[in-house]
């Protein structure tokens, strides 16, 4: 074989390897312009960029020498760049949108955890009435009447009836209410009674009735002083009329302890009644 017929095999043979190499290019390329666009339009879908893509650029294919003798290779066109979707490339992406700023919203009152007692209507109030600039009147305590008791206690034998009629109204004691003598002052058509004489067993009647067969261990008197400037004469009569009954009756003068009267316990009864006389002059009257 010549050297002309290997030089022809070799030009074809390279020929050939052009245009497969050019015809893989092309594949290539639309392949990497698909994938690239579907990379670029995900890109900006996802990440917003501002900036916009443009135009890939050209790819510059490799250039083989050839001898003079060897026939002009054809021209590749450029590939033509790929086109932008819908206006995705060709023109700036909008800008994003600030994120809008949170709006505070008043915070809802809570409401308490423990129930409320639910109240009953408020009654009506009453007008009140106007103040008064009077003084509060003070509580003033009463006093109670001093009690004076004596006794004429039996000695040996008890007190008959007829004999305590007798020396009764000697002394000036007279039967009258609750079957009991008193002892009365009269004074301008007024009857008070100054004191009065029991029977010292219970319930300390008299059986007026039936007075002679009417015995007793003992007589009581007593009196009730308020304060009258005639307290102190009460007194003196009603111990004067007990001695005298204990010396006609044959008895004793018992104090209200039933201890024998002394004149240290007529002083002490005395100052008794000096005392009640001053606080009843101090209170008012019942």
């Amino acid at each position: 074989m010549d050297a002309s017929t290997i030089r022809l095999i070799l030009i074809v043979v390279g020929a050939i390897l052009i245009v497969a190499l050019y015809l893989w290019e092309r594949h290539r390329e639309r392949k990497d312009g698909y994938s690239d666009d579907y990379e670029d339009e995900y890109l900006f879908e996802e990440a917003g960029a501002d900036e916009p893509y443009g135009v890939r650029p050209n790819r510059h294919e490799p250039v083989f020498d050839h001898d003079d003798d060897d026939e002009p290779p054809e021209e590749i066109p450029a590939p033509k760049p790929s086109r932008a979707k819908s206006g995705s490339r060709a023109r700036t992406a909008p800008e994003p949108e600030p994120p809008p700023e949170p709006r505070i919203e008043p915070e809802p009152e809570l409401e308490p955890l423990v129930d409320e007692p639910e109240t009953a209507p408020a009654a009506p109030v009453a007008a009140k009435a106007p103040k008064t600039t009077s003084k509060p009147r003070r509580e003033v305590s009463v006093a109670n009447p001093l009690l004076i008791q004596l006794t004429v206690s039996a000695r040996r034998y008890p007190f008959r009836g007829p004999e305590i009629l007798e020396v009764a109204a000697g002394c000036g004691l007279y039967p009258g209410e609750m079957d009991i003598f008193h002892c009365l002052d009269e004074f301008e058509d007024e009857v008070r009674v100054y004191f009065s004489m029991a029977n010292m067993v219970k319930p300390g009647r008299f059986a007026f009735d039936d007075m002679e067969s009417f015995s007793t261990p003992g007589l009581v008197l007593f009196a009730q002083l308020e304060g009258d400037p005639e307290d102190m004469t009460i007194l003196d009569e009603m111990v004067a009329t007990a001695r005298k009954l204990a010396l006609s009756l044959n008895g004793d003068v018992l104090d209200e302890t039933r201890r024998p009267l002394t004149v240290k316990k007529e002083e002490d009864l005395r100052q008794a009644v000096t005392d009640n006389e001053l606080r009843w002059k101090r209170t008012p009257r019942r």
